[in-house]
């Protein structure tokens, strides 16, 4: 528990609710328009009216059986611990015997309006019962107002063991036999040892005296409310719904947060991660541009004196030589029946060769010859059908340049 933390308590009495100050025990008025909103880190005091108390003998002095039968208790009655994620349910022992442990459970089974209602819910740093703020006369009942409602409390020994809120002032003149009847019911259970007296935190009331001391038969005495005292006060265990709520939103605003600059921050890294490498790209290029001009006038050079070779090539390469050519050609000849009428060759390229052969015979021999010619195998030869001419057979013959 973080009570140290705390300043303030929002408590509330026949005044209803306001701000006291732990130190100095100054009080503040709530300004209802804008919520209840702490002046500072706050102690939440629970209204009775927000709690059920059920007190009970349990039959066991292990913690985690007495916390299961307290769960059961509560259940039975009607008090479902669903509806969010907070804890709003919680036990002290009160006393012991020979095998069991006398337990007070307190739950708030619905929503606290003023923590629904607050603007900084989170500023509430601990939630307490506000009956246990202030120590119990001992072995006494207990009667106080909290806004308009009667409440009453019952001490075993010098620890609290019930609380009941008894109603609003319609209620007064049965307060009495409401307190004696309860009285009665916690004593047969062996809940409560015998009351000694009747204490009243409000000023003095004849008529109240009188009808209290005459259902009861104790002493009834008026005394001032004492200052509450969080620091003696049981560490009760209350996490509201409310504010579980808000927090479990705050820490998710968190994450999301975290998560978007996260993802903001590796797209920055993408992005400056790609305008560096585009630079480091146009400085490249910008480079090589550069050795490009500074390289202009040799590449020129060089690329004139490729043309030149280029164009002197088919007389420099003997095998690309016209003449060369021309002796391939004739070497495939016949020594009778074939002439060659004509030779050319087009665009270092093309090869077309034009014959007169005496007879079918001699045509389809030179036909296979080209087509057969080591010496002419670059070239790719196109050499349609022979046909005949007056009384000589003619083939047209045309050779390309494979490369």
């Amino acid at each position: 528990m973080a009570r140290t933390l705390s300043e303030w308590a929002y408590l509330v009495d026949e005044t209803g609710r306001y701000w006291y100050h732990l130190g100095n025990g100054t009080r503040q008025a709530v300004e209802r328009e804008k919520g209840a909103r702490p002046p500072g880190k706050a102690l939440f005091a629970i209204a009775t009216n927000d709690l059920v108390s059920i007190p009970q003998w349990v039959s066991s002095k292990d913690p985690g059986i007495i916390a299961m039968t307290v769960q059961a208790e509560i259940e039975k009655l009607g008090f479902q611990h669903g509806g969010g994620p907070g804890k709003v349910s919680d036990w002290k022992p009160v006393d012991l015997n020979g095998t069991g442990t006398l337990v007070q459970s307190v739950t708030t089974p619905w929503t606290l309006d003023e923590l629904a209602k607050s603007q900084a819910p989170n500023e509430f740093v601990d939630f307490i019962p506000q009956y246990a703020l202030y120590p119990p006369p001992e072995s006494a009942a207990v009667l106080w107002r909290e806004g308009d409602s009667w409440v009453a409390g019952y001490s075993r020994g010098s620890k609290w063991i019930h609380v009941q809120t008894l109603g609003g002032e319609e209620m007064r003149p049965l307060l009495a036999g409401e307190i004696n009847l309860t009285l009665i019911e916690l004593s047969a259970k062996g809940l409560l040892e015998a009351a000694s007296r009747i204490v009243v935190w409000a000023p003095y009331d004849l008529e109240l005296h009188r009808t209290l001391q005459e259902e009861t038969g104790l002493n009834v005495a008026f005394e001032t409310r004492p200052a509450p005292a969080p620091a003696s006060a049981p560490a009760w265990d209350f996490e509201p719904h409310e504010i579980s709520r808000a927090r479990i939103g705050r820490t998710r605003r968190r994450r999301g947060l975290v998560a978007g600059f996260l993802a903001l921050l590796a797209l920055s890294l993408l992005a400056a991660a790609a305008t560096f490498h585009l630079w480091h790209l146009g400085e490249a290029n910008r480079q090589l541009k550069a050795r490009i001009a500074e390289n202009r006038a040799d590449a020129d050079t060089i690329s004139s004196a490729m043309d030149r070779w280029h164009n002197l090539g088919p007389a420099i390469d003997p095998v690309r030589s016209p003449i060369e050519l021309f002796h391939q050609v004739a070497t495939l000849l016949p020594e009778t029946g074939l002439r060659i009428t004509s030779f050319e060759v087009r665009d270092d390229k093309v090869i077309e060769v034009r014959a007169e052969g005496a007879t079918m015979a001699n045509a389809i021999q030179i036909k296979a010859a080209f087509e057969n010619a080591e010496a002419l195998a670059d070239y790719t030869w196109e050499i349609p059908p022979p046909r005949a001419k007056d009384d000589l057979t003619e083939i047209f013959a045309t050779g390309t340049y494979r490369f």
